[in-house]
């Protein structure tokens, strides 16, 4: 009996959830985007709907729906799904070569390949390319303060496993910029830099 009620209630949210679709302003979003991703495809919002100003996902396998976002109002959502499109349009630059990638682990620790040539002196770290994306396409129709504010969030983010800063972020170029030559510590409680005497395994190119 329970169960049924379960399944009952749980098909009303999915009714509500369909008739709730994400809305959005299409033409005030694809004003905010640069240029050049202006034309992209912007329907991103797959798998979530609008519960009043709350953001919903669907569950999954069945289970209740998730609260992603809730929103002041309405040009507080408006500017979210901004944000959330600028993560998926455009492309990311993977043309950069690392000093140092990860090849397999053994004994808990990486071993790695080193490159004779490169342009960051670190090891590779895949998020690098998105993040620049993200923020090139933010700072387009972003406000410069909540811009700002993310910058500081991703410098923040890169620089997590280091002891002393590496990575900073060139304002005018909208892209990452090494500021030192620190390594990366293979544990936020363990200041043993990466790579460590004798993991690297091999020299390249």
């Amino acid at each position: 009996m329970d169960g049924n009620k379960g399944r009952r209630k749980l098909s009303e949210q999915r009714k509500k959830a369909v008739n709730a679709r994400m809305q959005m302003d299409e033409k005030w979003i694809r004003a905010h985007l640069p240029e050049d991703v202006r034309e992209e495809d912007i329907d991103v919002f797959s798998g979530l709907y609008l519960d009043g100003l709350k953001v919903m996902s669907y569950g999954e396998r069945g289970g209740p729906d998730k609260l992603l976002y809730e929103a002041k109002d309405a040009e507080d959502l408006r500017w979210w799904q901004l944000e959330t499109v600028c993560r998926f349009v455009g492309k990311a630059d993977r043309t950069g070569t690392w000093r140092w990638y990860r090849d397999h682990a053994e004994n808990g620790h990486w071993l790695y390949v080193e490159r004779k040539h490169y342009d960051y002196n670190a090891i590779e770290d895949p998020r690098l390319p998105g993040f620049e994306r993200f923020l090139r396409n933010l700072k387009y129709g972003f406000p410069a303060e909540a811009w700002e504010e993310r910058v500081k969030k991703y410098v923040g983010l890169m620089n997590f496993w280091y002891v002393n800063p590496h990575w900073d972020y060139d304002r005018e170029k909208l892209c990452f910029i090494e500021i030192s030559d620190s390594r990366e510590h293979d544990d936020r409680g363990n200041i043993i830099e990466e790579p460590r005497p004798g993991s690297v395994i091999r020299i390249t190119d």
